[in-house]
């Protein structure tokens, strides 16, 4: 005979163990992981983004806890050339984090010209 089950109780699938691959991927509750790498963040990752920033994320700081779909991550803040100019801790969501390319410096013509070809030493001239 069945024993009943009572009304709040937990299905056996949320009990189920996900595939490695996936948890690697992913928290326990379903949050994204962030891989470090150079990403943008709009307001897609957090309201604090009204205007957009290029961070290059060192690490997620897995050891403090968030609400479902958000998590904390250090960073550096990189300008318009690529260069860091402040490490930050940021609350975001993985989700809205976008990928991006390290912005390339900005080459300027160098105020030093190049000194003139070497002549062949073997011709004479």
């Amino acid at each position: 005979m069945p024993v009943p089950r009572p009304a709040n109780a937990v299905p056996a699938s949320r009990w189920a163990t996900r595939p490695a691959a996936a948890a690697a991927r992913t928290r326990e509750d379903g949050t994204p992981r962030v891989s470090p790498g150079v990403y943008l963040l709009t307001r897609e990752a957090s309201p604090q983004f009204a205007t957009p920033i290029t961070v290059r994320v060192i690490r997620e700081r897995t050891d403090l806890v968030t609400y479902h779909g958000w998590t904390w991550i250090e960073a550096y803040q990189l300008d318009a050339r690529g260069d860091a100019v402040e490490q930050r801790e940021l609350y975001v969501r993985p989700d809205g984090m976008r990928p991006a390319q390290a912005p390339s410096a900005v080459r300027t013509p160098s105020a030093h010209r190049r000194a003139p070809a070497r002549r062949n030493a073997g011709t004479g001239r």
